[in-house]
């Protein structure tokens, strides 16, 4: 395992989701900022998890057979370009035009730095992973923190304060290497023998863990905010201990899934995550804080377990197979969002968290039709 190439890519994931984390903590000051309802505030969502999520197969596409490591830093500049610019933004219109500029960098790194974290786990691919995932959960979790301190002080313009650690890892980060001798790397798998149907059961889980992860952070902060339970300025407080948690949840089922099975994690995850999700609008006082930190690390301690599980059913195709989990599915997950904006701006916010445990009972039934150990349905390479 190359320990100081999988930290490298760690810090410069959590630059990179640091602006991803950011958006859902401003939709309380959006709201009022803009005079917008729910589900126009939420469509800052759907466009950050389109340009940052949706298209990154297009970029895994490139990654797996154009590796390019100015890449790297390129595209950590354009995120941190983005977000920054969001204290220009004159409008809620131009606000979601920066919301793309800044998720397409995004968009941009995730491929070619998850391919990376790949070659350089050698053996312990997903306890590797888990080392390249927590910085991007970090990063989520200190988005939402930075943005509330930012905005609380100077508004929306204190958002500035992000190009800061985007520049800081796009200089660190420099070159990195990816391994240029294609024979080094697993033959490239035809299409004919990825298991199709497998992989389509592996992104309807991750897909289900999207929308519950989504819709916790989405509507949690603003049901506390306007039940008068915290302020709107302490959401991204409740953010960062919710992502903060799932952050430890993923240094630790790294290593439990190399030891134990990639289905087995999932299984006890949403053995864990299924009542927290149902307790989370139902408990009152410190209770329903503990269920949101226990929520945050059962739910999030998946994520570098599906990334290894592509990567290991679509050999040669790291890049696209990192793109599907992290990418795609998640950024399916995010498209939702504007349709569970427009449930809470019907039902309300709380109707729209009661519904959340559904999910759970869903991508439990669709983890039982996945292989234990990444490797059993990999094609034989020859």
């Amino acid at each position: 395992m190359n320990r100081r190439a999988l930290f490298g890519l760690s810090f410069a994931h959590f630059s990179a989701d640091l602006n991803s984390g950011s958006v859902t903590a401003l939709l309380p000051l959006l709201t009022t900022l803009f005079a917008l309802n729910y589900q126009a505030a939420t469509l800052a969502v759907l466009v950050s998890n389109i340009t940052s999520s949706v298209i990154q197969p297009l970029f895994g596409m490139i990654t797996d057979r154009f590796p390019r490591a100015w890449l790297l830093p390129a595209a950590l500049g354009l995120a941190a370009f983005g977000t920054a610019a969001f204290a220009l933004a004159p409008t809620y219109g131009v606000f979601l035009v920066l919301v793309a500029v800044s998720g397409i960098g995004v968009a941009a790194f995730h491929p070619i730095g998850a391919s990376g974290a790949f070659f350089a786990a050698a053996d312990r691919k997903a306890s590797a992973m888990s080392v390249f995932s927590v910085g991007g959960n970090i990063g989520l979790a200190f988005g939402p923190l930075l943005a509330a301190v930012a905005t609380s002080q100077w508004g929306l313009r204190g958002m500035a304060v992000f190009l800061v650690p985007g520049a800081l890892a796009a200089v660190m980060i420099g070159r990195f290497t990816l391994p240029a001798d294609r024979t080094a790397r697993p033959r490239l798998a035809r299409r004919s023998e990825i298991p199709w149907l497998v992989m389509i059961a592996l992104v309807f889980v991750v897909v289900m863990r999207s929308v519950a992860q989504f819709g916790v952070m989405t509507f949690y902060p603003l049901y506390l905010s306007r039940n008068h339970i915290l302020p709107p300025a302490l959401s991204g407080g409740v953010l960062f201990f919710f992502l903060i948690m799932g952050a430890l949840g993923t240094l630790v089922g790294g290593p439990i899934s190399d030891r134990f099975g990639r289905r087995s994690l999932l299984l006890m995850s949403w053995v864990a995550s299924t009542p927290l999700l149902y307790l989370l609008p139902r408990l009152g006082g410190a209770w329903q804080f503990v269920a949101l930190g226990l929520l945050g690390f059962a739910i999030v301690t998946t994520f570098s377990t599906t990334i290894v599980m592509a990567q290991e059913l679509l050999p040669g195709r790291q890049g696209v197979a990192a793109s599907l989990t992290i990418g795609l599915a998640i950024g399916l997950g995010g498209v939702a969002m504007i349709f569970l904006g427009q449930y809470a701006d019907q039902a309300g916010v709380r109707q729209v968290l009661d519904a959340l445990w559904i999910l759970g009972i869903a991508a439990f039934a669709g983890s039982l039709s996945l292989p234990n150990k990444g490797m059993e349905l990999r094609p034989a390479q020859g």
